[in-house]
């Protein structure tokens, strides 16, 4: 008796039989999302350019510039992401008490039309406010060299941050709603996910943009390119710490600012109730309005800019 489990696929390679059970092969990508990863730039690919690791960067601009769609439906560490993916997600979900929707959708760029993404879901209301973007993860959890076992999961957030900010860039353009946070969670080895709430940042994701610009202009230009991401991944919740300012290398520079903004602080409020009780003053039909050395724009949509004469 036949066990379909284990029907297989077969290919040649370097004159030897390459077999894989169709278990493993059901687990692959559509021919149209392959093909869509070989012109596009996705999380993955974004991770990978914001490593800053030239060979890692070099063999995603040969994948790229070749049309190389690495097949993975042999590799350990992807299968058990995948198989785990679902599991990761519903405790998450559970534990945490969120919705995660939008699971396995499929995001194009609209601006950048080289943006691409799939989710592994949503969270619409975040703490009640902005959505977030969710991804699941899965590692063996062992240290590198040089790491204790202590700084691998803080290794994998940095990783991974990039990911999270490109997706967020994707779900904001295509929905229109704010995506202020990214959620990471990570099965490690045989031990329940960890739960990781990263901040987004835009000028982060603005920097992740232009660089992947940049690799895709040298795609079609065939110049390998050097890629240097300026712009510093924001830091993980749990990972920020508590600075007595005084005791820091910038102490100086800190008291002369704080000095300063109390000084001010009493006239920045001052400012904005005085701008707010003017523009409440300018006639309904007016086109500008002055006054008492001021000038106050009426701009078509109704907003108003004060001047001073």
């Amino acid at each position: 008796m036949e066990d379909n489990n284990f029907i297989s696929s077969s290919e040649e390679k370097d004159g030897v039989k390459d077999t894989i059970p169709s278990f493993f092969r059901a687990l692959q990508l559509d021919q149209k999302s392959l093909d869509e990863r070989v012109t596009t730039i996705g999380g993955s690919d974004i991770n990978i350019l914001a490593s800053g690791e030239d060979e890692a960067i070099r063999n995603l601009y040969i994948q790229k510039r070749d049309g190389i769609n690495n097949d993975l439906s042999g590799v350990w560490p992807v299968l058990m992401g995948i198989i785990t993916e679902e599991l990761n997600t519903e405790w998450t979900a559970w534990k945490n008490d969120i919705d995660i929707v939008d699971r396995q959708r499929v995001i194009r760029g609209k601006k950048h039309p080289f943006m691409r993404c799939t989710l592994d879901g949503v969270v619409r209301k975040y703490k009640k406010k902005s959505a977030a973007v969710y991804d699941a993860k899965f590692t063996l959890g062992r240290p590198l060299r040089d790491e204790t076992w202590a700084d691998v999961i803080p290794r994998l957030i940095h990783k991974y941050t990039p990911q999270l900010h490109w997706n967020a860039y994707l779900v904001s353009e295509a929905d229109g709603v704010p995506v202020d946070y990214g959620i990471l969670s990570i099965v490690r080895a045989g031990n329940e996910p960890s739960f990781h709430e990263i901040p987004i940042d835009k000028g982060y994701q603005e920097e992740l943009i232009k660089q992947a610009s940049f690799f895709m202009n040298s795609l079609k230009i065939g110049l390998e390119p050097a890629i240097k991401i300026e712009a510093e991944a924001p830091t993980p919740v749990e990972e920020r710490v508590p600075y007595d300012m005084d005791f820091h290398k910038n102490s100086a520079k800190w008291k002369s600012w704080a000095d300063l903004w109390r000084q001010t602080q009493g006239a920045a409020e001052t400012f904005k109730k005085a701008e707010a009780e003017i523009k409440k003053l300018v006639p309904k039909d007016a086109a500008e309005a002055t006054g008492g050395g001021i000038k106050v724009k009426v701009a078509k949509n109704n907003s108003k800019k004060i001047e001073i004469l």
